[in-house]
């Protein structure tokens, strides 16, 4: 009766240890691929612009500076979003945000003086 209660135990063990295991990867929940290397290229684009239009005149000092803030906080934003962090899931803002940029640099830029 002792050695049937030592046994019990392992043979409702063996069951469960034979289920399949996957490794792991149903755990691992899909991620949506990280923005590409189109906002370091647009954001060149734009802190080129806001170079060339304050150089020609065509933006003031503060005008520039203030436009170099929102660029570099759009920056961060992209920093974030390829290191998969808060703006990560919202990328299309992200792009929205750094055309809406590239207008406004473009029509403070096309302002008479």
């Amino acid at each position: 009766m002792r050695a049937l209660l030592l046994i019990l135990p392992l043979l409702l063990a063996v069951p469960a240890g034979a289920q399949i295991w996957d490794g792991g990867r149903s755990a691992v929940r899909e991620m949506p691929a990280p923005p590409t290397a189109a906002f370091d290229r647009d954001l060149g684009d734009i802190n080129r612009s806001i170079r060339d239009g304050r150089r020609r005149g065509d933006l003031s000092r503060s005008e520039a500076r203030a436009l170099y803030a929102q660029s570099a906080m759009v920056e961060r934003l992209a920093r974030q979003a390829r290191a998969g962090g808060p703006a990560f899931a919202d990328t299309a803002a992200l792009e929205q945000r750094t055309r809406a940029l590239g207008a406004q640099v473009a029509a403070a830029r096309a302002r008479p003086r």
